[in-house]
């Protein structure tokens, strides 16, 4: 993405939408193994609600402890809900970038005017320090050590 603000304040319509087409790959990329995830999430019945099945898990690291149900289950809530809400601000941004790269195609930004680009820019980076704080806190904090 810093590729395309950089191309298009340059007038480098080339490097604009290859840019902005890595950027929606990427991005499609992050949805699809996140949608891979839900459904392991889905098939292990780890989803709050009725179903929820959290049973004789072994805590990792810790093979003589075992998971509560209950507060697996608080944990898979606040999993989805944060996770499902940085799914829809990449969708978002995904319109956004399809967006951008239509009028971009159209040669509508040059250096002069080039302000759609940076903003949709801004949005992905807050996309993205969402996310450096949610996989550190969802995926690598072992609070059982």
């Amino acid at each position: 993405m810093v590729l395309a603000v950089y191309a298009a304040q340059h007038a480098k319509r080339t490097l604009l939408l290859g840019s902005l087409v890595l950027t929606l790959i990427l991005g499609f990329t992050f949805l699809g193994i996140k949608g891979v995830e839900y459904n392991e999430k889905f098939e292990k019945h780890h989803v709050p609600g009725p179903s929820f099945q959290f049973d004789n898990v072994k805590v990792p690291g810790h093979p003589d402890q075992f998971g509560d149900a209950r507060h697996a289950q608080i944990y898979f809530a606040l999993y989805f809900i944060m996770t499902g809400l940085h799914a829809l601000h990449m969708i978002v941004g995904i319109g956004i970038f399809t967006w951008l790269l239509v009028t971009a195609w159209k040669g509508r930004y040059t250096p002069q005017y080039n302000t759609p680009v940076e903003i949709g820019g801004l949005y992905w980076h807050f996309v993205d320090i969402v996310w450096i704080y949610l996989f550190p806190l969802l995926y690598l904090i072992d609070l059982h050590k």
